[in-house]
């Protein structure tokens, strides 16, 4: 027999689950979340409050897990993926980042964040030209990031745009005053670069 104001029914535990959430006790609040499951393993509410908490707990591979099922059960909603794309990030997970970010993005491409995200976590793991194309469509979004120039540059340098890499980084301090210190460590190589193919025989004919 259940005794009086006991919890029988998903939506009186999840409620009970978010009220020990709402005081911090996370532990708690997973238990009973878990609990709901046992009666609907499909609870989208019970999921999310398992990776919150779990977020709470600094536990992110715990909350991947609930975020595995929710984009199971919810696979049509870019904020899942986006949010399971970045706790990857943060456990150095990045195949998996780049695939759940993709993921988000296919549904929302209009996320600029998401593809600054993409494009770091892709420079991270060289890959160089995925990079160079999510830096592109980011600042088509929002031309205004000296971040996404400045990472724009990086790539152009790799590839040997000496010309577009000065540009574009040149640009980024324009914005960011503070990025320069990182553009000191190259630029100027660059612009040298840049000299000597604009002037390949420029060496032995100065006056002595």
């Amino acid at each position: 027999m259940e005794s009086a104001g006991e919890c029988i029914d998903i939506d009186c535990i999840v409620e009970e689950a978010r009220s020990l959430a709402a005081r911090r006790r996370y532990q708690d609040a997973i238990a009973k979340f878990k609990t709901g499951l046992d009666l609907d393993p499909n609870s989208v509410i019970a999921w999310e409050g398992i990776a919150t908490c779990n977020l709470e707990l600094g536990k992110p591979k715990m909350a991947i897990e609930a975020l595995d099922n929710l984009v199971r059960l919810s696979p049509s909603t870019w904020r899942l993926w986006a949010d399971k794309g970045f706790l990857h990030i943060l456990l150095h997970e990045n195949a998996k980042a780049i695939e759940a970010l993709r993921e988000g993005l296919r549904l929302q491409p209009k996320r600029v964040r998401d593809w600054e995200l993409l494009a770091t976590t892709l420079i991270a793991e060289e890959r160089w030209e995925e990079a160079l194309d999510a830096l592109e469509t980011a600042l088509d979004l929002n031309p205004s990031s000296a971040t996404t120039w400045y990472n724009l540059a990086v790539c152009y340098l790799v590839f040997d745009d000496f010309a577009a890499a000065v540009d574009a980084a040149e640009y980024a301090v324009s914005l960011n005053p503070a990025l320069e210190v990182l553009a000191d460590e190259w630029i100027d190589i660059a612009r040298e670069e840049v000299v000597a193919q604009e002037y390949p025989d420029i060496d032995g004919i100065a006056a002595s």
